[in-house]
């Protein structure tokens, strides 16, 4: 650390004119300003130099001319918090003189500082020498008191900040439990999805339990987290306004899929022939009927919410809120989608690519509106819309 610069007897005006300017001396007469200043003097302390260190005997009273300081305290772990910022009048170790104790903090420069130093002893003696001086150590107690109440003050303010750091340590742990129970609830049946549509042409008997599980689990979550329903987007405020946003944002998507649709028929033979919008229209010569299943269509609109609660109000919220930087939405939207995609692959890889696709646009969607309302509706109108009007059955 750098040392201060050679001490220099102090100028009696400049010592006079600066001990006038801080609060401590305010109401010393210029005979008693004269008569402090008879044994001070003036130090200059480098960018980054200790004014006073924690932990040293104190027996010198600072007042700072020039330049700006920190007062930093020391943590059990030995780190430095920063408690105040100190500038010029500002006075430094009043405390010292009622209670003759080692420094309570680090004063360090932030820049050239420059001080004028008053011995301690030299204070208490003039004090007894002239009784003008005593309203003034009743203004210096009265401005350690006040710098006690605002120490008191920030360490309320710093238990607080741990108190939440440790509930939200908490709640992370639950959190992680959370996506490893749903990883390897999504390892089983991404298996066992695959042997049932095998055998059924649907996978629904399996990922509709699965989802229902996935919500009871998040469910838990939610009661334990101590959050509100809010933190995970189930909420009815501006609802309205959020359906109606999430519609105007969906119609570019929905003729998104119809042109996806015609390059489709365009490009692959296997389509080539089918009309863009299949839902209810006769089937091609030698094609089977589009086999439109009303009971399918309306699960689909009933989970699909439930989808929405899990991945966006139980992945991606709480991923924006425990991450930090500037990049924790994106971050949240894209490792919420990851797993959102990687749930469609028991279908096909085409799909969980749709998937991932419409999942960006959704996490976009859920992070401007913070509920779940205006992208579940978005989800039913463009899921529904690509595989029961569209068709985009090539994907499946």
């Amino acid at each position: 650390m750098n040392e201060p610069a050679a001490s220099a007897t102090a100028s009696s005006s400049e010592a006079r004119a600066l001990l006038g300017r801080c609060p401590a001396f305010r109401r010393c007469s210029a005979a008693d300003l004269q008569a402090l200043a008879a044994q001070a003097r003036w130090v200059d302390h480098a960018a980054g130099a200790d004014l006073v260190r924690e932990g040293e005997p104190a027996l010198e009273l600072l007042v700072i001319d020039r330049g700006q300081a920190r007062v930093l305290k020391r943590g059990a772990a030995g780190d430095e918090h920063d408690l105040n910022r100190l500038g010029p009048g500002d006075s430094i170790g009043e405390m010292a003189l009622f209670d003759r104790v080692p420094r309570s903090a680090t004063v360090r420069a932030e820049g050239p500082v420059r001080t004028l130093v008053l011995p301690l002893s030299h204070i208490l003696q003039q004090a007894e020498l002239r009784p003008t001086l005593v309203p003034v150590l009743v203004d210096i107690g009265a401005l350690v008191a006040e710098r006690l109440r605002g120490a008191g003050v920030h360490a309320a303010a710093a238990a607080d900040r741990a108190l939440a750091e440790e509930r939200m340590r908490a709640v992370m742990g639950r959190f992680t439990l959370l996506l490893m129970l749903a990883y390897t609830l999504y390892t089983w049946v991404l298996g066992t999805a695959v042997e049932v549509k095998q055998t059924f042409g649907h996978s629904e008997f399996i990922t509709v339990p699965a989802i229902i599980v996935c919500c009871a689990i998040l469910f838990v979550f939610m009661r334990v987290s101590g959050y509100p329903p809010r933190f995970f987007g189930i909420t009815t405020d501006n609802a309205g306004r959020d359906i109606r946003d999430a519609v105007l944002f969906t119609l570019p998507w929905l003729a998104a899929t119809v042109a996806f649709k015609l390059a489709l028929v365009t490009w692959v033979p296997a389509m080539q022939g089918q009309p863009l919008l299949r839902m209810f229209a006769a089937a091609a010569p030698g094609q089977a009927g589009h086999g439109f299943n009303p009971w399918l269509a309306a699960a689909y609109v009933v989970f699909a919410p439930f989808q929405e609660l899990i991945y966006r109000g139980g992945v991606q919220g709480p991923l924006a809120h425990f991450l930090t930087g500037r990049w924790r939405t994106p971050l949240a939207v894209v490792g919420a989608n990851v797993i959102f995609s990687a749930a469609h692959l028991y279908v096909s890889p085409g799909l969980a690519v749709m998937a991932f696709i419409a999942g960006l646009f959704w996490g976009w969607l859920y992070a401007r509106q913070r509920g779940l309302a205006g992208v579940s509706v978005s989800h039913i109108l463009l899921g529904f819309w690509a595989f029961e009007v569209v068709d985009l059955g090539v994907l499946q």
